[in-house]
């Protein structure tokens, strides 16, 4: 009596290489994000690195947000992101000035 209505048809592209195009860093290009970014040979949470590793994964959040709109909880994340990221840049701000200059410079950050 009533055809039941098709499967939506979703972009496979987007979906089978989550670690290339997707919201995740995978090991290689967060090792090398590490390698740019830290002070000393075993730094492995300082805040310059902290502040380089949330802005890539922003980054990520941003494109994936241009091609699903109305994801909101993609889009809650990144504004926790961009928070958290807001907040390490303060306290960069505050007690490595000179730091805090040469990151936002590397990174990119203020136009």
């Amino acid at each position: 009596m009533f055809a039941r209505p098709s499967p939506p048809c979703y972009n496979r592209n987007l979906y089978e290489s989550k670690n290339e195009v997707g919201n995740t860093l995978n090991k290689e290009r967060k090792a090398a994000i590490v390698e740019a970014h830290r002070i000393h040979e075993k730094d492995t949470g300082s805040t310059r690195l902290q502040i380089a590793l949330l802005t890539e994964r922003i980054n990520e959040l941003t494109e994936h947000m241009k091609v699903h709109r109305h994801d909101y909880h993609s889009q809650r994340g990144l504004l926790k992101l961009v928070g958290q990221r807001r907040r390490l840049l303060a306290y960069l701000r505050r007690e490595d000035l000179a730091g805090y200059r040469d990151l936002i410079a590397k990174l990119g950050l203020r136009k």
